[in-house]
């Protein structure tokens, strides 16, 4: 197992989680659609992978990254380029030629705003063009369609476009889920570095993805977090601890695969030049991981997409909390009145931050902290101060 921090991983580089796929399957199997649900960074993406690598026998799987996407018809153009990919369509030959035909006669020259052509037909809609495909579908195993991002294009499309396109999106996919035929024969699987709940929410929009069945990607729990990390170690020739293995945990203590590689990532680096393991270098790697502005910046940007009496809102809750390392209820709401926000804009904003992953109140909820300490530790240095 290679050491890999930011990337997503695959094969070998894979640690397991095989609760979560038989949860996933279990799923598709009952003509539901999925929306995978965790913060960024905790390997939604990876898990995707994992989907394409163990299920090729008993499902065919497509997967595209919808990220860059800015306007509805580039979602769309994103969808139809994976469809027809060589590959792809090479494993549909056999195995569901009616499908194949439909994919084959797509006229890609004349792919655009307006939509698509298939052989000689006029231009139709892209949703129309993407129904007809998947009710063209004929193969004998269930098409699993997996769009990453899928959260980040809805913020695209209303940034870039406007908000009625983004909920026509929504609002086609909803339609699609819900014809019975279509999903006894595919199954949409939906996940994204920011969480889709809090975008639609925004939109007062949530109605259109209330059918999806979530499925959470949760951190490691401590037991499979310690063979995560000694799994990793030894693959990469480090001898390490128990009694380390516990230390790294308590200071990262949001134990998701991400942080874990960065610390090891950064120990690997002593281990190199002869310097074992211990509590000390295990603090000075930590210490090295924070001075890494582009492994946290992000969580700064992402405040961006608030307005801007709300962004200085969450800035002012997640520097409090980054400094007395947490934050009541009742504060929060005291705080949102110096910035005229009413106590329900304060509560979208709040949960905004929960399913984006900066914070949570799972032991309390009345008391908000952050998920990494690792994280509030960079916030306090280089956005409180």
């Amino acid at each position: 197992m290679a050491i890999i921090a930011g990337q997503a991983v695959r094969g070998k580089d894979y640690w397991d989680r095989p609760f979560i796929l038989e949860d996933i399957i279990e799923v598709i199997e009952r003509g539901e659609h999925i929306l995978l649900v965790a913060p960024r960074r905790v390997g939604k993406t990876s898990l995707m992978y994992r989907i394409m690598d163990t299920v090729g026998d008993e499902y065919v799987v497509i997967y595209v990254n919808t990220q860059a996407a800015h306007s509805e018809s580039q979602f769309w153009e994103k969808l139809f380029d994976a469809l027809m990919d060589e590959d792809f369509i090479a494993t549909l030959q056999q195995r569901a030629r009616n499908f194949w035909n439909t994919l084959s006669s797509l006229r890609l020259s004349e792919v655009g705003s307006d939509g698509i052509k298939f052989g000689d037909s006029e231009a139709i809609d892209y949703e129309k063009a993407f129904e007809m495909l998947l009710k063209s579908y004929d193969g004998d195993k269930k098409l699993v369609i997996m769009m990453d991002e899928f959260s980040q294009t809805i913020e695209n499309i209303i940034q870039y476009e406007n908000v009625e396109k983004a909920e026509k999106l929504l609002e086609v996919h909803r339609e699609l889920r819900q014809n019975h035929k279509l999903s006894q024969k595919s199954a949409f699987v939906y996940a994204g570095s920011i969480g889709l709940e809090s975008v639609v929410a925004n939109m007062k929009s949530s109605k259109d993805i209330n059918d999806l069945v979530n499925i959470d990607v949760p951190p490691l729990e401590k037991g499979d977090a310690e063979k995560f990390i000694l799994h990793l170690c030894l693959s990469n020739g480090m001898k390490i601890e128990e009694s380390d293995i516990k230390y790294i945990l308590e200071k990262i203590e949001w134990l998701i695969p991400f942080y874990i590689q960065l610390i090891i990532q950064e120990l690997k680096r002593f281990d190199r030049r002869g310097v074992s393991i211990s509590n000390q270098t295990i603090d000075d790697a930590i210490e090295k991981v924070l001075s890494y502005k582009k492994v946290f910046v992000h969580w700064l940007e992402r405040l961006e997409i608030f307005k801007k009496e709300e962004k200085n809102f969450a800035k002012d809750v997640l520097n409090t909390i980054s400094k007395e390392k947490s934050i009541v209820s009742t504060d929060l709401y005291n705080m949102a009145n110096k910035y005229k926000l009413s106590d329900y804009d304060a509560q979208q904003i709040v949960h905004a931050l929960k399913y984006d992953g900066y914070i949570n109140n799972s032991d309390n909820e009345h008391i908000y902290r952050f998920n990494s300490p690792i994280l509030r530790i960079w916030w306090y240095k280089n956005v409180a101060n």
